[in-house]
């Protein structure tokens, strides 16, 4: 404890003494809690890293990633955890944002199919007309949709998609009757449909593999991203933020599945535990192992989004402006 306030101290003193920052940082997390996309975030909390980096934290959850971006646009929120695509959509509407944290190095999108349909369905040229789940309107499962479906020779408006939001909701718009013939959406929804026979996974982008057929290469999925301007008035509070969640991701690389679970609130996983410890087997190779933005990815996220969003397609988004490796560099010499 001592050790990180010193390394705070050093980091922060000579440019940061008269700095007026926020005395509490909220960060909107574009899921519920207990929605694997968001671990490292959630777990950062848990384990005390934000309060031993002198940064006062809350977790505001919401359902969707929309409703979360709302609420930093709208002044209620400072910060969204959540798909690092946005700060390309916000760019190319005139409002930069900035990732300083990448906690997700594979989407952990995965699209599986009704069961009552599973049997006829052979390949995603079949999704053609039906109506397919996702968390909601440019999210990132509807990226990942979107591109199953071109190379599938099909476009966007082929198939209808229909909000469904994520975690608990999600499963029960795929349990009403035969609404939906797939869903895209990520765990604990996913896994929980998966073991109770209601989907088949058909495409699954929780691994390297996976996200390479996909995406084509190394992708950029869950981020911390904050307006410009937040980021540019709150360096004491961003670097703090960015020590904690590298401490993070440095202890799930070397945590069991069981020493997860150990710092969780027990109704993330009380309810179904079967359910909860598969769905993290599954998905702990998808987190960032640093923090850090790799080289290709921010290419890769323009290449995949420009494709069906004609906005982003005929802006002029300057990537090099969506991150910032910075903050992340400074605490990985912090933790060494």
């Amino acid at each position: 404890m001592k050790l990180f306030a010193a390394v705070l101290a050093l980091l922060f003193v000579a440019t940061l003494a008269d700095a007026q920052e926020a005395k509490k940082v909220t960060i909107a997390v574009s899921g519920p809690p207990a929605q694997l996309y968001f671990l490292p975030v959630v777990l950062a909390k848990q384990l005390g890293y934000f309060d031993q980096a002198q940064v006062n934290v809350e977790l505001q959850h919401f359902n969707a990633g929309s409703k979360a971006l709302e609420s930093v646009v709208g002044g209620s929120a400072d910060i969204v955890a959540g798909a690092y695509e946005n700060t390309v959509r916000m760019q190319a509407k005139g409002q930069p944002m900035q990732s300083i944290v990448l906690f997700g190095r594979y989407p952990q999108n995965i699209l599986g199919i009704a069961k009552a349909q599973a049997a006829n369905y052979k390949s995603p040229a079949d999704l053609k007309g039906q109506k397919i789940g996702i968390t909601g309107p440019g999210s990132a499962t509807q990226t990942f949709l979107n591109l199953i479906l071109e190379k599938a020779g099909l476009k966007p408006d082929d198939v209808s998609p229909v909000t469904v939001g994520a975690g608990a909701v999600a499963v029960a718009a795929m349990k009403r009757g035969n609404e939906l013939y797939a869903i895209s959406n990520l765990d604990l929804a996913i896994t929980e449909l998966t073991l109770s026979g209601d989907i088949v996974v058909a495409i699954d982008s929780r691994t390297a593999e996976g996200t390479r057929a996909v995406y084509g290469g190394e992708y950029a999925s869950g981020s911390l991203y904050a307006p410009i301007a937040f980021v540019q008035r709150n360096p004491k509070n961003i670097q703090a933020i960015a020590l904690a969640m590298v401490r993070t991701l440095a202890w799930m690389k070397k945590a069991t599945p069981d020493e997860i679970v150990a710092k969780l609130p027990a109704d993330f996983y009380q309810a179904n535990p079967a359910v909860y410890r598969k769905a993290l087997e599954s998905n702990l190779p998808s987190f960032s192992p640093d923090g850090l933005m790799p080289p290709d990815a921010p290419g890769n996220v323009l290449k995949a989004m420009t494709r069906f969003d004609a906005a982003i397609a005929s802006a002029k988004v300057d990537m090099g402006t969506t991150f910032d490796n910075r903050f992340v560099e400074a605490a990985l010499k912090a933790v060494k």
